[in-house]
């Protein structure tokens, strides 16, 4: 712990060590000439910095900023003659007379309205380049186009599109830029770069050299008091959760029988766990994991497009500057995220699934590593984070992105928000782990974006050196956070709804055996993360300097990515079975892990073959109908993306039986082979074949990945049992007939319009479900056994039963009755499956022994 807090104190001198801000010369006379827009606010804010003094007297003015107004052209004229700097901002109505007097050159203008992007010229070594981070600038509309008759001292940015000048000068100290404002252009005016764009601007008129991006103070950047406080925060913080793991650890050295009261409330614990079908052992509960997340998933995907794709970017966040931030921050955090965790998340649900069986007490006791790894580390981690960003990010490119990493690295104190959706994971209430899924990932972003993001958007307005872009990238970063919170209280809820005592889970008996082997197994689940990452990564690499016109192209592609999304609900099904045969394989029961692999196989064909016959012909439709004709090639490469994303399955199935089976080097090196085989295939082929040659990659991967998989895990795991009929046979026929009713149905409704797009897309997400569970079950895809098996699990879905048994259960048992097929091709281990889970039912250790004197009274 010293070793902890001497680190911290390291950093908090490394900060304080940061080079001293720039003080910059007297104050610039500024006279002004324009409306109340973004170009007086940032001269105002300049001024209240003390940079800049604005002043009505013109004949005093060390330099004229005049935007798109001039009150005296000959005056102006003649004080930029006399040595006054010059900053003139075009505009509607400036009159070309006005603007030809001051410039001293004929102002030969066409106004132009389309849409172009920014860009610095190429090798220019200006500091208006180099400080100014023009590649990410917004789009501009309203500008003025100067003629061919124009004398350039140095043009500095252009558009991308037609190699216009933006912003330029015609000779020393005068500088123009080409974008009317006041009204227009409201995007360039949030930019979070304007405000230091104008008084760099001012400055250099001034002949004087402006202060860096990251020294000026009305730059929206943490500076030295900013980075002071916070990692003072920081540090008082991890000096209070020290001294709280001091008292937790030592009391519960003094008092091991605490982990014998896992049970809080032995009658909510007998009725709700113990007297029901969770407490059997079996695979009817990863399968009820999925039938929530499909049946919550089915109802609540279309609200969730429509807020996505409508209300967030027009009414929550008006914003895509801060959309974009936002995103790339995140991107980058989830791999920080997966560093910084140390696998000990997917290990605490590993180790307490593997020994609730036999040594609950111990199980916990990997929970609690997690919670105590996560509180200690994490303002460390912080800490770092933001001495970081602090003093070194802010003098890159990437300046303005400070303040959103800042906030989402919050995230991290105290950053054990997810404890209790991994102890119900590792306890295998999976339906209870599926609410706490669909919350996390569909409900509560919006509750906690519609309540935190549109203030602190207001509040950015009325911050000038902030401004309401990142008002609102600020206001994502604390929904998220409130996200994890609220979380965090559902899940205590669900977690005490059980009768089962949360306070267990945050003390420390850990030893350093349970220690060490969290460690060991969570480095090669973070280095399996890495590679994933690392990959996604080289990806945008190799794209950016191979592809052509990698902008629209890229655009079309990500929009066709998106309906990769709806495969992931499979995962609802492999986050079960993870823990399911690490149960089961620790207790030495290979035949019950075998059978969780062969029907983990078939429910992820059934899974991945409804969802390809509904989307194949949907998803074209749907983007042409929905985005309009210039995304067509999205709906080209949508067509063998949902392929890939149709066999994806095994993959992610042998992911499971090998964290399961404790062997995650596995995982991690099967992972580095896809990756290596993708990249170097998108080397390879990409100059050639261009976006085709990432599908080509993609397939020959994952495909690749799956058939090793699967003769890996039959070697080193345990045998893998496929029956082809229910796993194979099936789902294609069904899948097959799916497709050709949707198709069907598209040609009878499909109009081309948003309104029969997304009718469409509703149908054949929702109501065309039961049709194919009752194809599949007039193909013969079940048997006695397994449908029977399929009936419980879905009366383990909760308040979702009735939901569950109408559209899943009832339509495929009708199916089976009238097929000639039915029952013709059973599972033949399933009979000894099920009896080595009664076994280890009967082993398994009851946490409520009596009605007296149990370990829960």
């Amino acid at each position: 712990m010293r070793k902890i807090i001497a680190l911290l104190a390291l950093i908090l001198l490394l900060a304080g060590c940061a080079p001293a801000q720039q003080t910059a010369a007297s104050p610039i006379t500024v006279y002004y000439a324009g409306p109340e827009d973004g170009v007086k606010a940032a001269l105002t804010l300049a001024e209240q910095s003390g940079m800049v003094t604005i002043n009505a007297d013109l004949s005093t003015a060390e330099v004229l900023v005049l935007n798109g107004a001039v009150t005296d052209s000959a005056a102006a004229a003649e004080r930029v003659k006399s040595g006054s700097g010059l900053v003139l901002v075009s505009g509607k109505d400036l009159p070309p007379e006005a603007v030809s007097a001051v410039l001293g050159q004929p102002a030969d203008l066409v106004s132009k309205g389309d849409p172009v992007s920014l860009t610095h010229v190429k090798g220019s070594t200006d500091p208006l380049v180099t400080e100014v981070v023009w590649n990410g600038a917004p789009q501009i509309r309203e500008r003025w186009v100067w003629g061919a008759s124009t004398q350039y001292e140095q043009m500095l940015v252009s558009s991308y599109e037609t190699g216009e000048a933006i912003l330029w000068q015609p000779t020393d100290r005068v500088y123009v830029l080409n974008a009317s404002l006041g009204q227009s252009n409201p995007q360039l005016q949030e930019w979070s770069y304007f405000n230091y764009l104008i008084y760099h601007l001012a400055a250099r008129a001034a002949g004087q050299t402006p202060l860096s991006f990251a020294d000026y103070p009305g730059s929206p950047v943490p500076h030295a008091e900013e980075r002071n406080a916070l990692l003072g925060f920081l540090a008082t913080i991890l000096l209070i959760t020290t001294s709280i793991f001091v008292l937790v650890r030592r009391y519960s050295v003094r008092h091991p029988e605490a982990l014998d009261r896992l049970v809080r409330d032995r009658r909510k614990y007998e009725a709700n766990e113990a007297g029901t079908a969770w407490e059997q052992v079996g695979f009817h509960r990863p399968l009820s994991g999925l039938l929530v997340g499909m049946g919550l998933g089915v109802v609540l995907f279309i609200p969730l497009i429509i807020y996505q794709n409508l209300i967030l970017p027009q009414f929550i966040l008006p914003s895509a500057q801060a959309l974009g931030i936002w995103g790339r921050v995140t991107q980058f955090f989830a791999l920080a995220w997966a560093v910084f965790d140390m696998g000990t998340a997917m290990a605490s649900m590993k180790f307490l699934s593997q020994h609730r069986v036999s040594d609950p007490k111990r199980g916990i006791q990997y929970m609690q590593v997690y919670v105590w790894w996560q509180t200690l580390s994490g303002a460390l981690q912080v800490a770092i984070v933001v001495a970081a960003v602090s003093t070194g990010v802010v003098h890159t490119s990437y300046a303005i992105f400070t303040w959103s990493i800042i906030v989402h690295a919050l995230i991290q104190v105290p950053g054990f928000y997810q404890v209790m959706r991994n102890s119900l994971n590792g306890l295998q209430r999976n339906d209870y782990a599926r609410y706490m899924d669909t919350a996390y990932s569909v409900i509560l972003p919006v509750v906690t974006q519609l309540a935190i993001v549109p203030v602190l958007y207001l509040w950015g307005q009325g911050k000038p050196a902030l401004g309401p872009v990142l008002g609102g990238v600020i206001g994502m970063g604390l929904a998220a956070y409130a996200l994890e919170f609220t979380c965090f209280l559902l899940g205590l809820w669900l977690f005490r709804r059980l009768g089962l005592n949360s306070t267990v889970v945050f003390m420390a008996h850990f030893d350093w055996s349970v220690i060490k082997e969290t460690f060991r197994f969570g480095f090669f689940e973070m280095l399996g993360g890495m590679v994933v990452s690392g990959g996604l990564a080289a990806e945008i690499w190799i794209t950016q300097t191979r592809l052509i016109n990698y902008t629209e192209v890229w655009g079309n592609w990500i929009m066709a990515q998106n309906f990769l999304l709806a495969f992931t609900v499979a995962t609802n099904l492999f986050d079960g079975v993870m823990p399911a045969v690490s149960e089961a394989l620790s207790c030495g029961r290979r035949v019950l892990s075998q059978y969780y692999s062969t029907q983990s196989y078939k429910y992820g064909a059934l899974t991945s073959a409804f969802l390809a016959a509904v989307l194949l012909p949907v998803a074209p439709r749907f983007i042409i109908g929905s985005t309009g004709q210039e995304f067509q090639r999205a709906a080209v490469y949508v067509i063998p993306l949902i392929i890939f994303g149709a066999v994806q399955y095994p993959s992610w199935l042998n992911d499971a039986i090998f964290l399961g089976s404790n062997k995650p080097f596995i995982r991690a090196l099967l992972s580095f082979a896809e990756q290596a085989i993708r990249i170097t295939l998108g080397l390879i082929l990409l100059e050639r074949f261009q976006i085709t040659a990432l599908i080509i990659a993609y397939l020959i991967a994952l495909i690749g990945r799956g058939i090793a998989g699967y003769f890996i895990t039959n070697k080193v795991c345990f045998p893998q049992r496929l029956y082809f009929w229910q796993s194979f046979g099936a789902p294609l026929l069904a899948g097959g007939a799916h497709f050709l009713f949707i198709s069907l149905l598209a040609r009878i409704i499909w109009s081309g319009d948003e309104i029969t797009s997304i009718l469409l897309f509703f149908i054949g997400i929702l109501p065309s479900l039961p049709v194919f569970m009752f194809f599949y079950g007039l193909f013969g895809g079940w048997d006695e056994a397994t449908l029977a098996e399929f009936g419980e699990a879905s009366k383990l879905t909760g308040f979702l039963r009735r939901f569950a048994n109408v559209i899943f259960f009832s339509p495929t048992r009708l199916g089976a009755r009238l097929s000639p097929l039915h029952n013709r091709f059973p599972i033949t281990i399933r009979n000894a499956a099920m009896e080595e889970a009664r076994q280890l039912t009967e082993e398994r250790v009851r946490l409520v022994v009596s009605p007296a004197g149990s370990p829960g009274d």
